[in-house]
């Protein structure tokens, strides 16, 4: 997916800053339900979790003076991190 193609509209606004009020462990359960039903073929549930990563990828991307490209990349990496640790926290093994 190309970093392009996720833009931030004014309803993602809204539940990114709703999950900078959250704990972690609000956050940590929104993401393990977001993972579940990505997995199961859910795109909105895919395009969620990707949307929430958006900001501090960028902010990574930006610091490291590189562009779009490392966006998508960290984007892509973030979304498949966040899936195998909730593959893991059903299993009794994931860690933060």
């Amino acid at each position: 997916m190309k970093a392009s193609t996720l833009v931030t509209r004014k309803p993602d606004a809204h539940f990114l800053a709703r999950m900078e009020r959250a704990t972690t462990e609000e956050r940590d359960a929104v993401f393990a339900d977001l993972a579940a039903c990505a997995v199961a073929g859910d795109e909105l549930a895919e395009r969620t979790i990707r949307v929430l990563v958006l900001p501090a990828c960028r902010e990574i991307a930006d610091s490291a003076g590189r562009g779009e490209a490392l966006v998508a990349e960290l984007v892509d990496a973030a979304y498949n991190e966040i899936l195998d640790w909730a593959a893991q926290a059903q299993e009794g093994r994931a860690t933060r």
